[in-house]
């Protein structure tokens, strides 16, 4: 070191905040470099860990540190957190070649513009390191300042150059993407995105190159920053002022910091909030920009060695003193060096050193003011001390940059590395499928969008069943008829069972997007329609129409019943058009006396009402489709026993009721099953599913298209109140991939669904499940939101989100409603041979054709639609043009249905600002006046398009 150089360092001043601005020479994926330097970068993946237990955690920190020990040793790094905002624009290009029929893309594109509406904030942490300094010419002073910020160079990376970098970038990210961190390197815009937000604070797209270099720098660079003492101002190309920014140093830490808990300092970016004028807590927005260098246990035993040799240089020179006194700073710090090397040589402990800076931007000087305020309060309340650089504001800004290098070394720490590396500026909250469509979004630390397709286990080669669970009114139906539109939008055949009788509100939203659908009832005039001997295969029939046959009969009778039933059954099978009428023939025409009272028993609950549809004389007619499209199944006067009957106990109607639901579905397994049928994705919605799982018969069927799901292409969704039921089907829980559990009160029940989310049933996240649904004021109920269990067993909290105000309303249909529809009318058809499960509607099937898939998760949507071959059975009935319409003729490029033309602004145009982030609770009375108003709307004052509105959900 020059003389010069350790006079400058005396007085705080070193020779790197005399240093030029950085140079770019060119940027590639994963690659940044400079004159000086050579960097490559990394998009570090969002761990989930809001909802993970402190074991989990301490595995998770603990690999991180033994990673970053391995592979950053003695590199330096830099660590950057910045945010972005998802839009509209990103979400339809990621769906594209996911949807296939009706109004695919007005149903999209409303996604999309609730995704404008709430300007969702999108964390990056991205992950530069150094790989090699380049020519010293490069190092030379240059003059320049900080009006003209970053420059271009006329200076050429050689194409030999770029290969070895590129070689190396590539060595790197296969070790840093099997860490804990998931790291992958970063594309050339995103690089160039991290470097231009920071000149200009205003829109700025990224370059969508391969490779950036010459005047596409120069555009990039090019801007205005002014440095004051506490702050700097940024400027636009019309010479405005854009943003106000401050970098704050974080300049002291406590001597110990718990994780979880204040020590995740980096973590807790998301939480920061201030007050606004109205007294009300707004979002604040703060980045990060942390260099570090994890030493080797080399290069920390030498500076621990010199931290040590300097100490006891200070002691002797103070007891040599006219006072012989010794600081007992000094003497504390001569033990602590000798602890440290003695755990550096026995356990292996690495020491990390580090230099964080915040920055925070506002629009004005005054809110700047009051965010930095807030920030200084939010650490000061974890005992971290932070305040913003003042005479630094240069120097600290470029540090700040990609490209650029240490600058104030001053202003850094030196600890364990649990201790930076706790700070867990990869945690947060991650969860759903990677691509799909959007059911929500997250509600813990990071912000985002959260993807669900019900359909996708078999692409995945998975299993397929979907649980909601949770109290009645939170909105679990609700959450299961959004992600069945999806799969219906994405050409599936998805019917929906509806006991409660309160769903046709579905069909409704899919008739207003051209997709096929009905409102079907099953009621006297459809006899024979839920007949076992008519729907099921020979084999199966044997077996399954007797149990159909003996749930009816009262319990006096069932035990000597069941030889006579299934006799009669054998020969009823012989003949041929079998049905369970004629078995009850049989039985009335024995000529044992107790088997004809067992006939009579059964005739005269078969004869009127629902059980005509059980074992009626079989009408011919049959309103059930395997069409693509979404069918709501109806079963008006279907009376249920309550799950906590004992069958003995159920009265008539009750048996008559779970002998229908038996046949529907026995009906949907059967068509799952088809052969030819297997080629289509199936998606089967089940609301109140534990009014099965107190039946043998429903927990066989759960049981069997749980198991066989994958493999028919067939999926399950399920609804429950009940998640102690579901733990007693293994072969169900086994077979569960993704799980969305809403608020439930008992210890069992909660206790229960902990056990299907995987987390331990303890006090802390009892209380979660218990309040999950209770807003902030703890006065209102927080519909839509609950904890979701991903098909990767990730857990995290997640806001169901309904995109429209106009599918809300539609979603809500009451029998009082405009968009109430009639049930499906039955058509007589011409005599020929039976079939149902014919194909309403071949020539539709045959217009379904599939769109390439951009990602393996929309693979199940895809495939060739399979044309049903003719069976021998009742012909279905034709849908009227009211419930089933014709797919709509796509639109052209992204105008929504009224006509407006909706821009989207490119990826990375802006970053967000403090006051933009969108306040997850902020909105969540408009969502409850939308979905669970106090009067029910007038549908005289509805117009067709809506209201225009769009609801925001917390």
């Amino acid at each position: 070191m020059k003389i010069a150089d350790k006079l400058l360092n005396l007085v705080g001043v070193g020779r790197e905040r005399g240093l030029p601005p950085p140079r770019l020479v060119a940027i590639a994926d994963g690659l940044l470099v400079t004159e000086r330097s050579a960097e490559a970068w990394f998009l570090i993946s969002v761990a989930n860990t809001d909802l993970a237990t402190e074991g989990e955690q301490d595995a998770a920190l603990d690999a991180a540190v033994s990673a970053a020990a391995t592979i950053l040793g003695d590199r330096l790094s830099h660590l950057k957190v910045v945010w972005g905002r998802s839009t509209g624009q990103d979400y339809i290009d990621s769906v594209t070649g996911h949807y296939r029929i009706g109004d695919h893309e007005g149903w999209a594109q409303t996604r999309a513009d609730r995704i404008d509406e709430m300007r969702m904030p999108e964390r990056y942490v991205a992950l530069g390191v150094h790989l090699s300094d380049r020519d010293p010419r490069a190092t030379a002073q240059v003059r320049g300042s900080i009006s003209d910020a970053l420059g271009t160079t006329s200076w050429r990376v050689s194409a030999r150059e770029l290969a070895h970098l590129d070689e190396r970038v590539h060595k790197l990210a296969r070790q840093l993407g099997s860490t804990v961190w998931r790291a992958h390197t970063a594309p050339a815009e995103v690089i160039s995105w991290l470097i231009s937000r920071e000149m200009h604070r205003g829109a700025v797209a990224a370059p969508r190159r391969g490779l950036i270099t010459g005047a596409s720098l120069a555009r990039l660079t090019s801007g205005r920053v002014v440095p004051y003492t506490d702050h700097l101002r940024i400027y636009d190309t019309r010479g405005q002022i854009a943003a106000y920014t401050s970098v704050l140093a974080m300049t002291d830490f406590p001597e110990e910091l718990e994780t979880p808990g204040a020590g995740e300092w980096l973590r807790t970016l998301s939480e920061i909030k201030a007050i606004d004028d109205d007294g009300d807590e707004i979002d604040v927005t703060v980045e990060a920009s942390v260099r570090f260098r994890v030493l080797t246990k080399k290069t920390a035993r030498h500076l621990v060695d010199e931290t040590r040799k300097s100490a006891k240089e200070q002691r002797r020179s103070a007891a040599k003193g006219t006072a012989e006194e010794t600081a007992d700073e000094i003497v504390e710090t001569e033990r602590i060096m000798r602890e440290v090397k003695r755990d550096i040589n026995r356990s292996g402990l690495t020491l990390v050193e580090d230099h964080p800076r915040l920055l925070v931007s506002a629009d004005t000087r005054e809110d700047l003011d009051a965010y930095v305020d807030a920030v200084i309060a939010h650490y000061a309340d974890r005992g971290i001390t932070v305040a913003a650089g003042a005479d630094e504001q240069r120097d600290l800004w470029l540090e700040s940059l990609p490209g650029d290098q240490l600058r104030v070394p001053d202003l850094g720490h030196v600890r364990e590395s649990t201790a930076f590396f706790g700070s867990w500026f990869w945690g947060g909250a991650s969860i759903g499928d990677a691509t799909g469509p959007a059911i929500g979004y997250l509600t813990g630390s990071t912000p985002g969008l959260v993807r669900f397709d019900a359909a996708a286990g078999s692409a995945l080669g998975d299993a397929t069943t979907t649980l909601f669970l949770g109290r009645s009114g939170r909105g679990k139906t609700t959450a299961a008829m959004l992600g069945g539109l999806d799969s219906a939008f994405a050409g599936a055949w998805v019917p929906l069972l509806d006991l409660k009788g309160d769903a046709a509100g579905v069909s409704a939203v899919a008739a207003e997007y051209g997709v096929p659908t009905a409102v079907i009832e099953i009621t006297a005039q459809f006899s024979g329609a839920a007949d076992l001997l008519r729907v099921l295969p020979v084999d199966d029939a044997l077996l399954q129409a007797p149990s159909q046959l003996m749930l009816l009969l009262p319990p006096h009778l069932r035990g000597a019943a069941e030889a006579p039933v299934m006799a009669a059954t054998r020969a009823e099978i012989q003949s041929p058009d079998p049905s369970s009428w004629g078995v009850i023939q049989r039985l009335c025409a024995a000529e044992s006396e107790t088997t004809r009272t067992v006939g009579f028993a059964l005739r005269d609950l078969v004869e009127t009402g629902l059980g005509s549809v059980v074992a009626g004389p079989p009408s011919g007619l049959s309103s059930l489709t395997t069409n693509p499209g979404l069918w709501v199944v109806q079963m008006p006067g279907l009376t249920l026993p309550s799950p906590e009957s004992a069958p003995e106990s159920w009265s008539p109607i009750e048996r008559v009721g779970m002998a229908c639901l038996r046949g529907c579905l026995a009906w949907m397994v059967r068509t799952t099953g088809r052969r030819e049928f297997r080629g289509r994705s199936k998606v089967v919605i089940v609301p109140e599913v534990h009014l099965l799982t107190k039946t043998p018969d429903g927990a066989s069927f759960l049981d069997y298209i749980a198991r066989v799901g994958r493999a028919l292409g067939a999926s399950l969704v399920l609804d429950t109140q009940d998640p102690a039921s579901i733990l007693k089907l293994p072969g169900l829980v086994e077979q569960i991939t993704t799980l969305f559990a809403f608020s439930l009160r008992s210890r069992e029940q909660v206790d229960s669904l902990l056990e299907l989310l995987g987390r331990p049933q303890t006090a802390p996240y009892q209380t979660l499940v218990r309040g999950i649904n209770t807003a902030a004021n703890g006065k209102s109920i927080r519909h839509g939101h609950c904890i979701m269990r991903d098909r990767w067993d990730e857990v995290a909290t997640v806001q169901i989100d309904i995109p429209s105000q106009r599918v809300a309303e539609l979603l809500r249909t009451t029998p009082e409603s405009e968009h109430d529809l009639e049930p499906t009318q039955p058509i007589l058809p011409p005599y020929e041979d039976p079939d149902p499960f014919a194909e309403d509607d071949e020539d539709r099937a045959d217009a379904l054709q599939p769109a390439a898939a951009a990602a393996s998760q929309a693979e199940a949507h895809t495939q060739e639609p399979v044309q049903d071959t003719p069976l021998p059975s009742v012909p279905v009935v034709e849908t009227s043009a009211h419930h089933a319409p014709e797919p709509t003729a796509p639109s052209n490029g992204s105008s929504s249905s009224n006509g407006v033309d909706h821009h989207h602004p490119p990826r990375y145009e802006e970053p967000i600002g403090p006051n933009e982030v969108y306040d997850q609770e902020a909105d969540e009375a408009a969502y409850n006046e939308a979905m669970y108003p106090a009067n029910e709307p007038d549908p005289s004052k509805s117009n067709g398009n809506g209201s225009g509105k769009k609801e925001h959900v917390a």
